[in-house]
């Protein structure tokens, strides 16, 4: 009976340490996030709500108390504005007991302005759970590219567009870089992954974002409105996406 005291001797001061340095960890992360947009001369703001609802499609429209925070926006030195947040939300589930368990989803989101609005384009890394679109119906866009097609899952509204911007030089730079998941959606493009922003994996997100953006042919920009332009269009005044 000795033991149980024992125990929690021992248990109760690793159990405060542990999270006391989980604090300071995260408190010297969010001190890095704003000591690099103000330097960059970004804006930093700790929540706002607006960017909970701007996009549909994963991560966002899931589970409840949604919040976007450390939230930095600003425009790269492509002159293209661009917005990162910490994005969470919460699902619940109930036992056979009764007992309910909530469960916080943590995304990194990081979007870039468009110079026109564009059909919906999403490429994610393939993998057992994406593959089980098939089962329930939901079509992947099928490219010239094996290699391609064995490690990314394409969706798109319009297999035409998605072709078009998926071409053979944008697929073996996607290929040589970092799988991330992104979507073109309206007048944006955005990528988003599990877990939480820290500075150097933002900017990892721009550069991964502007070059598909760059790569987008002109001729696309032109047939959804961008006038004579391409990426290049995409200034501050002229992004539309917010």
């Amino acid at each position: 009976m000795r033991v149980l005291p024992f125990l929690l001797f021992l248990v109760v001061p690793v159990g405060v340490y542990l999270a006391y340095r989980g604090w300071k960890n995260e408190q010297a992360r969010k001190d890095a996030l704003f000591a690099w947009a103000t330097t960059a001369g970004h804006s930093y703001t700790v929540e706002d709500g607006q960017w909970c609802e701007r996009w549909s499609g994963p991560p966002f429209g899931q589970g409840d108390r949604r919040r976007a925070r450390e939230v930095i926006t600003g425009t790269t030195a492509q002159a293209r504005r661009f917005v990162a947040f910490d994005y969470s939300y919460e699902t619940h589930s109930t036992d056979s007991k009764g007992h309910r368990t909530t469960t916080t989803h943590r995304y990194a989101v990081t979007a870039l302005s468009l110079p026109a609005p564009l059909p919906v384009l999403q490429v994610t890394p393939e993998s057992a759970f994406s593959r089980l679109g098939h089962v329930f119906g939901i079509e992947d866009v099928e490219l010239e590219s094996e290699d391609f097609n064995r490690r990314f899952r394409v969706a798109a509204d319009d297999r035409k567009f998605a072709c078009d911007v998926l071409s053979p030089r944008l697929m073996e730079a996607l290929l040589a870089g970092p799988e991330l998941s992104w979507r073109i959606a309206g007048s944006g493009i955005l990528s988003w992954s599990a877990g939480r922003h820290v500075p150097a994996e933002i900017e990892a997100a721009l550069e991964h974002l502007r070059l598909v953006v760059e790569e987008i042919p002109t001729f696309v920009w032109k047939d959804h409105g961008a006038g004579a332009g391409s990426a290049d269009t995409a200034t501050t005044a002229g992004g539309g996406g917010w």
